[in-house]
């Protein structure tokens, strides 16, 4: 939460889009890995959005070349962290998001939702903690909304 200062500050703004897509077209992962690129722009597709922003930097009147931690665009780890996000940075309430009232309608209770917004370390097994966010990392929203109702019966 440290880092949400320096947008959030007077003067300082967030730009953000909300997207959609069919998840059998195209999964999560490969919209982070492929769509967006690797976290370094350096070893970005050229034609990922990463890439592009490394190429034309200078074009888009940027400061400076793109790096791992500014590399010009940012992409949720999963469904989950998006809503965590948008509850966090943006101070969306959960029953205002899409994202939060699916998990709901399959049983995550709000308060559950709302506690795992900052990344605890939960059960992800009977004998076993971790990071929720690294849990649910990389899935699709459906498998997502499972994974969750699973370790929601762990806790």
């Amino acid at each position: 939460m440290s880092m949400r200062s320096n947008f959030t500050a007077p003067g300082r703004s967030i730009h953000y889009y909300t997207v959609e897509w069919d998840e059998s077209k195209l999964s999560w992962e490969d919209f982070r890995g492929k769509v967006l690129g690797p976290t370094d722009p350096k070893d970005a597709p050229k034609d990922s959005l990463r890439g592009k922003v490394l190429a034309d930097w200078k074009t888009l009147g940027l400061k400076s070349e793109p790096n791992v931690g500014d590399n010009g665009v940012h992409a949720s780890a999963s469904p989950f962290e998006g809503l965590a996000e948008r509850m966090n940075w943006l101070e969306t309430p959960c029953r205002r998001d899409a994202y939060c009232k699916a998990l709901v309608r399959a049983g995550v209770r709000e308060a559950t939702i709302k506690a795992w917004s900052v990344d605890p370390q939960v059960k992800i097994e009977t004998d076993k903690k971790g990071s929720l966010f690294d849990a649910l990392e990389d899935m699709d929203a459906s498998a997502c909304i499972e994974k969750a109702k699973k370790l929601q019966s762990l806790q």
